[in-house]
């Protein structure tokens, strides 16, 4: 419960396992016993066969609100992670879905046979689950369906109740366990060609910056933007060291991978600061001038550039990250919802969001819901 209390927020989690068991009825009523104990009527997870689904539908029963969070493209989903337990999950699973307050997707693409995927997802529902217990309240707990019986099935260990169970702990929190008993697990999962070329993915914080009023700079103005605005810059993400996974630089754009969220909160925070107090030359007259930050947290991919056979961080989340610093303020910091997420569950304590609603991004990629970066 919450200081003042506020009933917990639930992040749950669980095994998978097929449909048809006669172990089943007894486990569901293990999981609603415990959503009782908890008072918890608020729920953020996926939609697994299994532990999943049976939590949602018991916070469906007693009228609470379910937030399901995907990991990829819903028929990937289904396909990887529904049907592997029997066709009969697939009712249960629509019926959820449909009673659902919210469908949150980590990310839009498809399955790439990377458990990056999953630990992002598990992630960004925690961050979600804290985020709303932060709006009530109350607290966030996890609530896990677990057997000692069960061994993990990602192969890289980044992925599956166990996985979360010890992310959530790690973080200084609560899990509850629900003992799974001997449900079956015979699960069936579709085939995946391996990944080419040497190509791996990680989860990383993606920011991209520009100088809005570049195009309007004249051709004098051009070696003193790149010693004041650029030479900035440059010495910023010098002083964040080895943090700074990645950089690159075309015209006025930015482009840089850092290795963890509070510490790209706070580059982009410095980056703002260091840029206050431009030569009044580099604002050119009756316009508006200044750097634009987006920045994002997701899996992205990690290879070498067929060109110049350096380092290369790309893929949908670097694209979606792009279309964000077009739609922010001069001299302002917009994050995704994700990149708040992950904030939360780190407790960043020198930073502060603030939601800002839905924004179309351009170049018709949708709308995104973005909050407003802050230092404290």
């Amino acid at each position: 419960m919450g200081t003042d209390g506020a009933p917990p927020v639930v992040v749950y989690c669980g095994h998978m396992f097929n449909a048809g068991s006669a172990e089943e009825t007894a486990l569901a009523a293990r999981v609603g016993a415990a959503l009782d104990d908890l008072g918890a009527r608020v729920g953020f997870g996926p939609l697994a066969c299994g532990a999943d689904i049976l939590v949602a539908e018991a916070l469906l029963a007693r009228g609470g609100e379910l937030n399901v969070v995907l990991p990829f493209a819903e028929e990937d989903f289904v396909a990887e992670s529904v049907l592997c337990g029997g066709e009969a999950w697939l009712p249960r699973y629509r019926a959820c879905i449909d009673a659902a307050a919210s469908l949150h997707f980590a990310t839009p693409g498809a399955y790439v046979g990377d458990d990056n995927q999953f630990a992002y997802n598990t992630r960004l529902a925690m961050g979600l689950a804290a985020l709303r217990a932060q709006q009530t309240g109350g607290a966030a707990v996890q609530v896990a369906v677990i057997s000692d019986k069960f061994r993990s099935l990602s192969k890289t260990g980044l992925a599956g109740t166990l996985a979360d169970i010890g992310m959530w702990q790690a973080l200084g929190r609560e899990t509850v366990t629900i003992p799974a008993g001997p449900v079956p697990r015979e699960l069936v999962f579709p085939t995946h060609p391996p990944v080419a070329g040497g190509t791996r993915r990680e989860i990383r914080s993606i920011l991209f910056a520009d100088y809005k009023g570049f195009s309007r700079l004249g051709e004098r103005e051009l070696p003193l933007f790149m010693a004041e605005v650029m030479g900035r810059i440059g010495a910023v993400l010098a002083e964040f060291g080895d943090h700074v996974e990645f950089r690159n630089t075309w015209g006025d754009a930015i482009y840089a991978i850092v290795d963890e969220p509070r510490v790209a909160a706070r580059l982009a925070l410095a980056l703002q600061k260091r840029l206050e107090g431009l030569p009044a030359v580099l604002i050119p007259p009756g316009a508006e001038a200044g750097m634009r930050i987006g920045v994002h947290y997701g899996p992205i991919w990690q290879g070498t550039d067929r060109i110049t056979g350096n380092r290369i961080w790309y893929g949908g989340e670097v694209n979606r990250t792009a279309r964000i610093e077009p739609v922010t303020p001069v001299g302002g910091v917009y994050c995704t919802e994700s990149f708040a997420a992950a904030l939360l569950i780190d407790d960043c304590g020198d930073c502060r969001f603030t939601s800002v609603g839905l924004r179309a991004l351009p170049k018709d990629a949708g709308e995104l819901e973005l909050y407003r970066l802050e230092g404290i």
